[in-house]
């Protein structure tokens, strides 16, 4: 019984094998919410993550987050101050794209509001193919602003 079992897992594991991830189609449903906070706490978070994180136009950041902005990504230190001392580093600003590449969903409860990305990596298996997982991006917002942010980025 239990050979059987072993048997039909590794003749069906082809079938459950991991789909690719895939970008939204529509980006502005995403921000959509009957609950009018919610919908802007998605749209806030959705600015920033496009003119502040991607265009890196850290002039406007005043206008996103408040000046106490507490951070969770391990290479970026807390508060305004670290955080434009760090995206100083990645470049100079960048004309703001009308969508967030990659973007796959974007949920919202009470504060927090959450942007779940495509990435792509090389496959350790075979350094000829790619695979794709997701990456978020969280926020708190309180009174319209971002205060807190987490990632799953690793320290660099």
């Amino acid at each position: 019984m239990k050979q059987t079992l072993l048997v039909l897992v590794w003749v069906c594991a082809p079938v459950f094998a991991a789909l690719p991830v895939v970008p939204a189609k529509d980006q502005a449903a995403l921000l959509k919410s009957s609950d009018p906070k919610l919908a802007a706490n998605k749209k806030v978070c959705y600015d920033f993550f496009r003119v502040i994180l991607r265009g890196l136009h850290l002039d406007e950041a005043d206008k996103y987050m408040t000046e106490g902005y507490i951070q969770h990504n391990p290479n970026a230190d807390t508060g305004m101050k670290g955080f434009k001392e760090f995206f100083t580093k990645l470049g100079k600003p960048k004309p703001v794209e009308d969508i967030v590449p990659g973007l796959v969903a974007i949920q919202a409860e009470g504060d927090y509001v959450t942007l779940s990305f495509v990435r792509e990596y090389d496959n350790p298996k075979d350094k000829t193919k790619k695979y794709t997982t997701t990456w978020f991006d969280m926020f708190r917002v309180v009174n319209g602003k971002i205060v807190e942010h987490w990632d799953s980025a690793l320290m660099q």
